[in-house]
């Protein structure tokens, strides 16, 4: 995933700005943001309340969502974008704090996301047995030789194809 120093060059970057950005980053992918070289240089260049609008943000689109309001990528960098230059930034009210609350899991890293999916899936016994690692981009590492039955594969594949539908 995107290493907010190595992909905007600016002589200093506030280590503050940096672990918000990794706080929210996988939120904010999973909510379906575009981050262009113009939304990730906004980011560190924001003056002020940078949590507080990603709160707002991520709260506001999981609400879109909830609605069955269509997003698209770019159009959310884009509100992303005008809410971190405006003069506040969107402050989230307390039932939007409360709402993203409800729904912390999209801010996880795609390492505990997958391992508690693959428990769900899969089962704990099958998950421990056939999962070696999980790459922070979330790629999936198998252990090698594993004697599994007709059914385990079968689980396996079913597993395979949930995730690759669940994180493109």
């Amino acid at each position: 995933m995107i290493d907010l120093r190595k992909a905007v060059y600016y002589e200093y970057i506030d280590d503050t700005v940096v672990e918000i950005f990794d706080k929210y980053k996988w939120g904010l992918r999973r909510l379906g943001v575009n981050f262009s070289q113009d939304l990730l240089e906004t980011i560190v260049y924001c003056p002020h309340n940078l949590e507080n609008t990603l709160i707002a943000f991520c709260s506001w689109v999981l609400w879109l969502k909830s609605q069955g309001e269509k997003t698209y990528p770019d159009s959310l960098a884009d509100t992303l974008i005008k809410a971190l230059k405006s003069d506040n930034g969107w402050i989230p009210y307390n039932y939007q704090k409360d709402f993203l609350q409800h729904h912390l899991d999209i801010l996880e890293p795609p390492q505990v996301s997958l391992w508690k999916t693959a428990a769900i899936q899969l089962g704990e016994d099958l998950r421990n047995r056939i999962i070696a690692d999980i790459s922070e981009e979330g790629d999936l590492i198998f252990n090698p030789n594993v004697l599994l039955t007709d059914e385990e594969r079968q689980k396996i594949e079913a597993f395979k194809g949930y995730i690759t539908e669940l994180y493109l």
